[in-house]
């Protein structure tokens, strides 16, 4: 049983506010705007990997508490709700991304494979 929500992530609008960070501490506001949630999936998605559980935490936590920031090696992004209204459950809001998933995968792409991650595991050293 999925539990949604009445809003679609095309409704759904996010203010992302970018800042430099320079010695790990955020910096003066480089651009401020406004997206919907589909933008900011189709973004994520595309910056991340498509199956990221990564993007799903990320957009959980802001649909759930309203406001996240995604620190980047250079950038770090202030993600926050237009409309707190728009606020759900975790529930609601993980059947909200499996549901964006499953309506952007085509028939032909199904049996395709997932996008390839590189992870280095080096051996720590002494």
């Amino acid at each position: 049983m999925t539990m949604t929500t009445s809003k679609t992530p095309q409704q759904i609008r996010i203010r992302i506010t970018d800042r430099s960070i320079e010695n790990g501490v955020a910096g003066a506001v480089q651009m401020s705007e406004v997206i919907t949630l589909t933008d900011l999936l189709g973004k994520y998605l595309g910056r991340m990997g498509f199956e990221s559980a990564i993007t799903s935490g990320i957009i959980v936590q802001l649909l759930t508490d309203g406001k996240v920031r995604v620190d980047f090696s250079v950038l770090a992004e202030r993600l926050e709700l237009l409309d707190q209204s728009d606020c759900m459950t975790a529930p609601q809001a993980m059947a909200l991304f499996s549901d964006y998933l499953a309506s952007t995968r085509s028939k032909g792409n199904e049996n395709q494979k997932g996008k390839t991650l590189r992870i280095v595991v080096q051996k720590p050293r002494h």
